[in-house]
């Protein structure tokens, strides 16, 4: 999860996940202000809705150590932050804040506690502009770059579905404009090398030849030319495409791969199969 690492971080995990997908972390400030209340102004019922479930919460999802002593039985490195968005976060600040608004006499009473609330949740939050505005270079709402790399796989490709290796952003975004480019390295397998090395039984392991791949060209460790090549034989990767300062990309020359083009940040090299194959999609409707 965006290189992070519950094996290094120990009990700091939580922080780490908590200052990535949480920001300043006002929203839990607002929960936390939300349950005192709930302690000490809520009804009954309100208590007995909100509290047992928040205890539960802070004994477990934020308490430091749960991530420590769940990745020893389960890998949580990838999705332990989905936890921040349970349902009672999510419930009770809204809950609260709509009650002291319908709580609040009608007229200027009502208006002057709905503007403040509004002034919080602004204060407390990130605005969506705050980076500027930025405007699509398509319709497609991707890289005119990526549509570019595209098209240039195609057109050097005799495949209908060519493979290909790419790089993380690029991988996460041709995979929803250009269904037709397979990729060789799925989400889970980059994530996990966002923040892991490969071992020597990793990089001999017959079954996953994509870790070669990830070790050589994202981990930038040490990985044999014959390996290399056996690892895009054996995944049928034909394309592999580099920014043009990643510094593998004399390695891939080295080891026989040709460059079929340039586009203003990336080079998209070749790699003859010595066995093609042809990709053919499940007809489900049999």
């Amino acid at each position: 999860m965006q290189g992070l690492n519950v094996f290094e971080k120990g009990i700091g995990y939580l922080w780490a996940c908590l200052s990535l997908y949480t920001g300043a972390c006002g929203y839990l400030c607002l929960y936390a202000a939300a349950l005192v209340y709930i302690c000490l102004r809520g009804s009954r019922r309100e208590k007995e809705i909100f509290l047992p479930c928040s205890v539960f919460l802070i004994l477990t999802v934020y308490n430091p150590a749960a991530p420590v002593i769940l990745d020893k039985f389960f890998d949580v490195n990838n999705e332990y932050y989905r936890f921040f968005w349970l349902l009672p976060v999510i419930v009770l600040i809204p809950y609260l804040f709509t009650k002291l608004i319908f709580t609040a006499a009608k007229g200027t009473d009502r208006v002057i506690v709905s503007l403040l609330i509004l002034c919080i949740c602004i204060v407390s939050g990130k605005f969506v502009y705050s980076d500027g505005i930025r405007l699509a270079e398509n319709i497609y709402k991707m890289p005119d770059e990526l549509i570019e790399i595209s098209g240039v796989i195609h057109g050097d490709s005799g495949a209908e579905y060519p493979k290909a290796f790419l790089e993380y952003e690029y991988n996460m975004q041709m995979r929803q404009y250009d269904p037709k480019i397979l990729l060789t390295i799925d989400r889970e397998d980059y994530l996990y090398a966002a923040g892991n090395a490969y071992t020597d039984e990793m990089l001999s392991d017959e079954s996953h030849p994509q870790y070669r791949l990830l070790a050589a060209l994202v981990k930038m460790q040490p990985v044999e030319e014959e390996a290399f090549l056996d690892a895009l034989e054996e995944t049928k990767t034909e394309y592999v495409v580099l920014n043009k300062n990643n510094p593998k990309t004399s390695f891939l020359l080295t080891a026989g791969l040709k460059k079929v083009r340039e586009t203003e940040n990336h080079i998209v090299f070749k790699y003859n199969i010595k066995e093609p194959y042809d990709f053919e999609l499940v007809d489900y409707s049999v």
